[in-house]
């Protein structure tokens, strides 16, 4: 009998209810800016997801 991986139910319901939105930055802006997140006890995404919120509230 095939094992089905630990989170196989949550990787579906990623996959059905979420999508991945990529951006490239230069390796010295987005170090820079997970050191300020980390300097201000938050992550990139959490900052990032704000932000995005914020914005289309306006």
């Amino acid at each position: 009998m095939e094992e089905k991986p630990k989170y196989a139910s949550q990787a579906k319901h990623l996959r059905e209810k979420y999508v991945r939105f990529s951006i490239d930055f230069k390796p010295d802006v987005i170090n820079a800016f997970k050191e300020k997140c980390k300097a201000n006890g938050t992550t990139p995404t959490t900052e990032i997801k704000k932000f995005i919120a914020e914005y289309l509230s306006k």
